[in-house]
């Protein structure tokens, strides 16, 4: 947590408005809110988390999540952030993550007690019959490459597909497709192969490889939008939208909400999506911050979730990897097993797809992964496409990524939160709330002298285990 709060006796100033009620604008509400800045944060929503939050099915009047949404044991700020906001015990927590061939076969990914990483996960791989025993000894080569990599070797590789890594490591189609992919489309919300090493590679690292709490897969056991409904912040305003940011003589000093009210503060935190912030800030005066020189360039990829309702239980499993589409993960919503949701990542063909097609598609994939589910009858499915979901983390997005605090000459008092921000971390929630953590700190640190210390919100990440933390270098 971070330190002493800023002192009732400083000049700095202490008021902020944060735009956009999403994990990024939780995240840097929050943070600023707990060294006594004033803080009003702002969503147009009826409830908060944005892409990450719930809505009311009409049908149903049940309140369902937009699309499901995990959280590893690496997620180091997004678990701080839950503390924060006293919702930690809504969370559970597998230590199994469960894999499905086409036929329903299951193949389970499990830590062996007492074993430190990377070598955690050897028994389970070793026997992951998914893979033959040629597949799983070229898993195990490109594994060990990953670890020596460290942190520093994966952000030299920022600017090359994984596909051409994945060449390079001579790792056979069938385990891209049975392995690779079920772990990294849904991670990164883009195809294996067009990723950049750099962040496919993260994700193994800091999953998998460097701890051995890493990859232990936590599940929220409520509507998502109830993590975020008691956020510390005594000025919260949902059903709220920002109509203009106000500027003058080259500073952001305000905004215009919808209803024509004026607000002022101290400092404007755009917590919303990149498409929204260049609504907001006019061209003339983006052309003098260089943060946006490369937001237009950012490419948009869908997400597509699929909650279905069935007249009898069709699952047990609490979740599931599939290694063949077109679902690519199921989830299991109730305690019988009747409800279920689906997700498919990098949703691009899927966009334009009648929905009664997409259900017929899903609801035949399920009956062929669960016996349990042949005399099933769907009742009800609802289908919710994100098209905007996330930024697509290809080589050389990280240059068009933009800090969260002004450079020099730069709109003052305007500061940026959200995935799409310089994070280090693909667009996760992770990445959000280390997104509005950091723009936390670039306010601060825009109010204090330059001798004084300034407050520290980004957790560090999980330590490197023995003997992971040989292999891989030290910077």
């Amino acid at each position: 947590m971070p330190g002493d709060k800023i002192s009732e006796k400083s000049p700095v100033p202490r008021s902020a408005l944060v735009v956009g009620g999403g994990l990024a604008g939780l995240a840097a509400a929050v943070a600023l809110e707990s060294v006594g800045v004033r803080v009003t944060l702002l969503e147009a929503r009826r409830s908060l988390g944005g892409r990450a939050g719930s809505f009311e099915d009409a049908k149903s009047g049940e309140i369902l999540d937009n699309c499901q949404h995990v959280l590893l044991g690496c997620c180091t700020n997004l678990i701080n952030l839950y503390a924060r906001l006293g919702v930690t015990k809504k969370v559970r927590y597998a230590s199994t993550v469960h894999f499905l061939d086409p036929r329903g076969q299951r193949f389970d990914l499990w830590a062996t007690p007492g074993l430190p990483a990377p070598l955690h996960l050897g028994p389970a791989m070793a026997s992951f019959s998914a893979l033959t025993l040629a597949q799983r000894a070229s898993l195990v080569q490109a594994t060990l490459a990953m670890v020596r990599l460290g942190r520093s070797g994966r952000a030299a590789l920022e600017g090359q597909s994984f596909g051409q890594w994945l060449q390079q490591m001579d790792q056979p189609g069938p385990l891209v497709q049975r392995f690779y992919d079920p772990v990294l489309v849904s991670a990164l919300n883009e195809q294996t192969l067009a990723v950049s090493s750099k962040y496919a590679i993260q994700v193994f690292q800091d999953a998998m490889l460097f701890n051995r709490t890493g990859y232990v897969l936590g599940l929220p056991a409520c509507p998502l939008a109830e993590l975020y409904a008691r956020p510390p912040c005594q000025d919260v305003r949902l059903g709220t939208r920002v109509e203009e940011v106000i500027f003058d003589a080259g500073r952001a000093v305000g905004v215009t909400l919808h209803t024509g009210q004026k607000l002022a503060a101290d400092a404007i935190v755009l917590a919303a999506n990149y498409h929204a912030v260049l609504r907001w800030v006019p061209e003339a005066m983006r052309r003098c911050d260089a943060r946006f020189a490369g937001i237009s360039r950012l490419e948009s990829v869908p997400i597509l979730g699929a909650h279905l309702w069935f007249d009898q239980p069709v699952m047990t499993l609490s979740h599931a990897a599939l290694m063949e589409g077109p679902l690519q993960w199921l989830f299991r919503k109730d305690d019988s097993g009747r409800v279920l949701h689906g997700v498919i990542s990098a949703a691009r063909d899927w966009v334009n797809v009648p929905h009664q097609r997409c259900l017929d598609r899903f609801t035949a994939q399920i009956k062929g992964l669960f016996p349990q589910a042949v005399g099933a009858r769907l009742l009800h499915g609802v289908i919710v496409i994100e098209k905007r979901a996330t930024f697509s983390p290809r080589p050389g997005v990280d240059a068009l990524r933009p800090m969260q605090g002004p450079p020099s000459g730069g709109i003052a008092n305007l500061f940026l939160a959200g995935d799409y921000t310089s994070t280090d971390w693909p667009a996760t929630m992770e990445g959000a709330v280390r997104s509005g953590y950091l723009a936390a700190q670039a306010v601060l640190r825009s109010w204090l002298p330059a001798k004084k210390q300034c407050p520290q919100f980004l957790m560090p990440d999980l330590p490197l285990e023995y003997p992971a933390d040989l292999l891989a270098p030290r910077a």
